[in-house]
């Protein structure tokens, strides 16, 4: 049997058939990617059950969205740090530390990233283009933009992708503080993109977006250690 993803999604308010629907939300290209590569991709609401979700799951991805509550880093709130529901973090991070208790593969992605971050005790910078040194990185006038990585030579990251990568890069928050995590990748200003955990079987972390730009071989990666 393949693998079964869990993949994270957001409740959104939208007129969809009639106004203001409550909407579950994810891009396609996370379960695009999951399954293509020999997994079976689901998407997990807000709210689940935890318990019964797990019991099910071989493996979680953490996906991309909207900005994460500062309160959550003993930090106020930028005027540039939008669209926070409290809720999701607190479902999501419990999502993170039940999956790392489990060792259960992870791959987490951008919004991912950062609450890995902030779950293992970390911080953010809020808006990077008013962040010294990162005032030109992430996107531009509403555009993606794309840079280099340096990877960790001995990372899990680097033995899939090799040690320089470009990637994509469409976010206005950064990494400001690992916590306890291992940083294995680096743009070239110096913000943090990659993230690994020493005690984790598989946990992958990067700021940038794989199922946007084709990395299939980090979701196969992902797919393989779930299988196993």
């Amino acid at each position: 049997m393949n693998p079964i993803i869990g993949i994270t999604s957001s409740i959104n308010v939208i007129n969809y058939e009639t106004e203001n629907q409550s909407v579950i939300m994810s891009p396609l290209n996370y379960l695009s990617a999951v399954n293509s590569s020999g997994g079976v991709g689901i998407i997990i609401p807000e709210g689940d059950n935890i318990e019964e979700i797990f019991g099910i799951l071989d493996g979680i991805i953490i996906a991309g969205g909207r900005d994460i509550s500062p309160e959550l880093y003993d930090q106020g709130i930028h005027e540039h740090t939008l669209d926070i529901k409290n809720s999701q973090d607190e479902w999501e991070l419990a999502l993170i530390n039940e999956a790392i208790k489990r060792d259960l593969p992870i791959l987490c992605i951008c919004r991912g990233h950062q609450l890995l971050c902030i779950a293992r005790g970390g911080s953010l910078h809020q808006h990077l283009p008013e962040t010294e040194g990162f005032e030109k990185h992430g996107e531009s006038n509403g555009k993606w933009s794309e840079h280099r990585v340096i990877l960790e030579p001995n990372s899990l990251i680097a033995s899939i992708l090799g040690n320089e990568v470009i990637v994509n890069s469409g976010h206005h928050q950064g990494i400001s503080d690992p916590g306890d995590l291992t940083v294995v990748g680096k743009s070239e200003d110096g913000l943090i993109e990659a993230f690994e955990l020493e005690s984790q079987t598989f946990l992958i972390s990067t700021q940038w977006h794989p199922e946007m730009i084709l990395q299939d071989s980090i979701f196969q990666c992902l797919i393989d250690s779930a299988r196993s």
